[in-house]
């Protein structure tokens, strides 16, 4: 019965982590945690440097924090965005470097091929 139960979490974690991965497979929500990595933001701060209307700004920002990456905080009228959780823009950049090192690889193979 005992392990039952731990399979069944296990099952659960996996579940929580693909809809967590789903969250996090678009561009621009990488590309806002990048932005995020060096200190909290504003909105309006956000919109300029990404150049993401504002509406589909909130859409992506609103999907961060379900997933709980980021957090807000309010000055006066301003909401400021900031991660919550480092971790996640340590696992992007591992990614983001494992991805790299393939493409150096695969460059490599082409000149050797050519």
């Amino acid at each position: 019965m005992q392990n039952q139960a731990r399979a069944k979490a296990e099952e659960d974690l996996y579940e929580l982590q693909a809809e967590f991965c789903k969250g996090m497979a678009h561009p621009k929500r990488i590309y806002i945690l990048a932005l995020l990595k060096d200190g909290e933001k504003t909105v309006n701060e956000l919109a300029r440097l990404t150049r993401i209307p504002q509406a589909n700004l909130s859409q992506h920002l609103a999907i961060l924090r379900q997933l709980e990456i980021l957090q807000t905080r309010r000055e006066g009228s301003s909401i400021y965005y900031s991660i919550s959780d480092h971790r996640v823009v340590e696992a992007c950049e591992l990614v983001r470097g494992s991805i790299g090192e393939r493409l150096r690889k695969s460059r490599l193979v082409l000149q050797i091929t050519s």
